[in-house]
């Protein structure tokens, strides 16, 4: 029998561990999207020191391409789309474009991704497929082509209902179960049925809220936010809000679990990949970890003062790397007409 082949896109720190897992279990044919390292890892591949697989030089997946159209040209058609790629909806291409070339009727998609809210976008775009809801808790980053990963490889999978389906569970379970024994290696990692992903996600949020986004305002690491006095005056107080923004949606969340990602990664000096994206002047994820549960306070009545300061923050870090991208253009003359509460409104005309 054929193997399931697998299209990962995003060649980041989880994306790059994630070829790398599929390609040594030996279950699947693998092809990895890499778009601007595309020459250098055809010819040298990835350096990987990994908590979960151990030390490799020079490695490759089967398959490497230029893009998603690319990859489905010469590679396709795939069993699996796992998107490991930057969720970033205010960016100048959705995750859903990304992977449109590649996705047919069998496709079966899989969001490896962090965030809330990135779903919905993906089944009104692809009615007619299967998708997947997972949460990684890899810690892992790409630099160069030279990929660290410091926690252990473990995978939160579950089923995003999809009701334009006939029989979508009994679909969706089979999915589950099929990604979970090519990916799944007793020795080196964990993929968890998760029933309730959506809580996976809120609960995840609280590291990625609160530490993603300190690191990358300030351009440390944790360790060094933390000396500084972030866990009391940062972390826990945006953690705290998050758990009561959950709540107002019926998504109950433990104290101790605020203990748990504030200590994550004690001791270890690391940037999480928001922090490593603007050092690299590239767009991050600011919206779905920030602007969509802020979105959700409003509707439901809750002040969340810090998580609302780190977004306007983050956003303005955000403006300087689209700036420098030449994404947005500032009219410097037109504007010293206007009052400065007018900019916001003149930046979207």
């Amino acid at each position: 029998m054929s193997k399931p082949k697998v299209l990962v896109v995003g060649s980041g720190g989880v994306g790059a561990i994630g070829a790398l897992c599929l390609s040594l279990n030996g279950k699947a044919d693998v092809t990895l999207v890499v778009r601007s390292d595309y020459a250098e890892v055809s010819e040298s591949g990835y350096t990987i020191t990994s908590v979960t697989y151990g030390e490799h030089k020079n490695w490759k997946p089967h398959h490497i391409a230029r893009s998603v159209a690319d990859a489905f040209e010469r590679f396709g058609e795939f069993d699996f789309v796992l998107l490991t790629t930057k969720n970033i909806p205010d960016g100048p291409v959705t995750c859903e474009d990304i992977i449109r070339p590649a996705v047919t009727s069998k496709t079966v998609i899989i969001l490896l991704q962090n965030g809330l809210g990135i779903e919905k976008p993906m089944i009104e775009q692809f009615p007619q497929n299967i998708i997947l809801s997972g949460v990684s808790l890899i810690g892992s980053s790409n630099i160069n082509r030279v990929v660290c990963n410091l926690l252990k490889d473990q995978i939160y999978l579950g089923a995003w209902n999809n009701p334009n389906i006939e029989n979508h569970e009994e679909k969706e379970q089979y999915a589950i179960r099929e990604f979970t024994r090519i990916y799944s290696n007793d020795k080196y990692n964990k993929v968890f049925f998760d029933g309730n992903v959506e809580k996976t996600r809120w609960e995840k949020l609280l590291y990625n809220a609160a530490l993603n986004s300190t690191t990358t305002i300030v351009n440390l690491d944790v360790s060094r936010c933390q000396i500084a006095g972030a866990n009391d005056e940062l972390f826990r107080p945006a953690m705290r809000e998050i758990v009561a923004i959950a709540a107002s949606e019926g998504v109950e969340i433990s104290p101790e679990t605020i203990e748990k990602f504030v200590h994550i990664s004690d001791g270890q000096f690391y940037s999480p990949s928001m922090c490593v994206d603007a050092r690299k002047k590239q767009l991050f994820e600011s919206e779905i970890i920030l602007g969509n549960p802020l979105k959700i306070a409003k509707a439901n009545g809750v002040d969340a003062p810090v998580l609302r300061t780190l977004y306007t923050l983050l956003s303005m870090v955000q403006f300087r790397i689209k700036e420098e991208k030449g994404i947005i253009k500032i009219n410097e003359s037109e504007y010293k007409k206007l009052n400065s509460d007018c900019y916001p409104d003149m930046l979207k005309k």
